[in-house]
């Protein structure tokens, strides 16, 4: 950051005021494989709770923790915006509907 700061000629509370704005910029390593759950009204009241209680269980961490072998990070959204399907979790790219526990431990199964 102070780098970037020096080439931009702001101070470097300034670009660390951007970088931690933007839930983009990261800290510390993030897994190879990203599992997000909506925490959107739609999501929670048809049971997104439980799909993140179930996620933490099976990767042994918990949201906005990354595994100690890099291989995943747990992360929540606000909203996913496909409310329809709720509730929604994505796996990396893969977004998958109507969500049960026993979903994410035969998804995060195939994974491993």
């Amino acid at each position: 950051m102070l780098e970037i700061a020096r080439f931009l000629g702001v101070p470097e509370s300034a670009v660390f005021g951007v970088s931690t704005f933007y839930a983009q910029f990261k800290f510390s390593p993030v897994g190879r494989h990203i599992l997000k759950v909506c925490r959107g009204t739609a999501c929670h009241v048809r049971g997104a709770p439980r799909i993140l209680d179930e996620a933490e269980k099976q990767l042994g961490i918990k949201a906005g923790e990354t595994t100690e072998d890099l291989e995943y990070s747990l992360e929540t959204i606000a909203c996913f915006g496909s409310c329809a399907l709720a509730p929604v979790m994505v796996h990396d790219e893969d977004v998958h509907g109507r969500m049960t526990p026993a979903k994410v431990r035969e998804i995060l199964g195939k994974a491993k």
